[in-house]
């Protein structure tokens, strides 16, 4: 066996999982962290087989990611959810945690090309999937807390946002909790229009939603947003629930504003990608999946899937620096952005790839979206880099497909087109 001379220093010293492993799934390096955290020593698991040691992985789907990544000297990433993890690692935090093992986000490096070596870089997303089960669990107890409006007043006037709003739109009643929340003293409120009160505390408050929903007689329920007065952006999850007053049919309208503000930030950071702000991989594979889904697809009504990588980035890398790489990386995603139509799903796939869903297209549709944007990153000029281009596979839904047979054909005819001189669009 070949001696490969790894950075032990480096590797051992970073807070992330590392192996180094062959096509054939022969482990050649494991660094300390997976030591720790996995009980197996890197004297007894060089050598020795992957497979054996952690049958659970879908080994089929990572030899070809494994493949991929050594045909275009480009990193790939291996989907590992709750229910198909890579590998099993408990966690094992001091504080109590909601999860037994850590959840997992998975890296494919090239390592050796040549040789046929690749490194799996293993993260631990733990905290952030936590987040994610907390503000659940905490949604859930206001829903219960809603759910007994009408056997604690107390706890509703202090801690729900509340109004009552006649059928003229003018607030009857609201809460304590309502009034603190938003500055005000009750008799500055009680009798004046929703949109007169929010006219000067706020900006771009939805109230017009609220205000049709009461003259139409209807209940409603939305997410409306308002920028206060000191500037700071607030979300509301906002239900409105007509009640009958008396036995003369008078109708008013119960208005609940639910803060969901840090609800909305976690949700944006969990399917962003932070350099280039479009959905990241995890956003795009639940959209993917439920598209996929969708039972009315047919010959004459489908959809499109695009993937596009920049040609020659690790030159961009290599020569000018990450900082250059990264702008590129921003500027094509804008280019993107600006060029695809309304409800085309755009990210970033991972490195220089972004991937792109066409509802409703044909093969010919698709095909000229895909130029479309060829042609706005050949526009681009960069002070570094100078002019750049990019190359695009494309497919298009059949029935039977699944998210890996599109992404597999987007894939070789991603391939195709860069075998065939780069900056083209291709399909399958």
């Amino acid at each position: 066996m070949v001696t490969i001379p790894y950075p032990n220093v480096l590797l051992d010293a970073l807070e992330i999982g590392v192996m180094v492993i062959d096509e054939s799934f022969e482990i050649r390096y494991w660094n300390q962290w997976l030591e720790i955290n996995t009980a197996h020593l890197a004297s007894e698991m060089i050598g020795k087989n992957l497979h054996d040691v952690y049958p659970q992985i879908d080994y089929k789907v990572f030899s070809r990611k494994i493949r991929t990544t050594l045909r275009l000297a480009s990193p790939t990433f291996y989907d590992a959810s709750l229910q198909n993890r890579f590998i099993e690692i408990p966690r094992t935090k001091i504080t109590t945690s909601l999860l037994i093992n850590m959840q997992l986000q998975v890296t494919i490096s090239p390592y050796v090309v040549e040789e046929g070596l690749v490194m799996v870089s293993i993260y631990d997303i733990s905290d952030l999937h936590e987040l994610k089960l907390t503000l659940q669990s905490q949604m859930e107890k206001i829903s219960e807390l809603n759910s007994e409006l009408h056997r604690d007043k107390m706890i509703i006037d202090a801690n729900l946002l509340i109004t009552k709003i006649d059928e003229e739109c003018r607030i009857v009643e609201a809460t304590q909790a309502f009034l603190e929340f938003f500055g005000y003293k009750k008799e500055s409120v009680i009798g004046a229009y929703l949109s007169q009160v929010f006219g000067d505390v706020s900006v771009d408050f939805d109230t017009i939603q609220i205000c049709d929903a009461i003259a139409r007689q209807q209940k409603w329920s939305g997410e409306v947003k308002a920028v206060l007065a000191n500037g700071e952006e607030v979300w509301f999850d906002t239900v409105v629930t007509p009640l009958n007053d008396d036995e003369n049919g008078t109708l008013s309208y119960t208005v609940i504003f639910h803060d969901i503000s840090d609800k909305k930030r976690i949700e944006l950071l969990s399917i962003t990608d932070p350099l280039t702000k479009l959905f990241n991989r995890h956003k795009f594979n639940e959209v993917f999946e439920n598209m996929i889904r969708r039972r009315h697809w047919d010959e004459n009504h489908t959809f499109g899937l695009i993937i596009a990588d920049v040609d020659h980035f690790k030159r961009v890398n290599d020569t000018y620096g990450h900082q250059s790489g990264d702008k590129v990386l921003i500027e094509v995603a804008q280019a993107f952005s600006q060029t695809i139509r309304t409800g085309d799903i755009l990210a970033r796939w991972g490195g220089e790839e972004f991937v792109c869903l066409l509802p409703d297209v044909d093969m010919e549709k698709a095909l000229y979206v895909a130029e479309k944007l060829r042609l706005a990153v050949e526009e681009l000029h960069f002070a570094d880099a100078g002019t750049i281009t990019s190359s695009f596979g494309v497919s298009i839904f059949a029935p039977g497909d699944t998210q890996e047979s599109m992404i597999h054909r987007a894939d070789s005819s991603l391939y195709r087109a860069k075998e065939n001189g780069r900056n083209r669009v291709e399909c399958i």
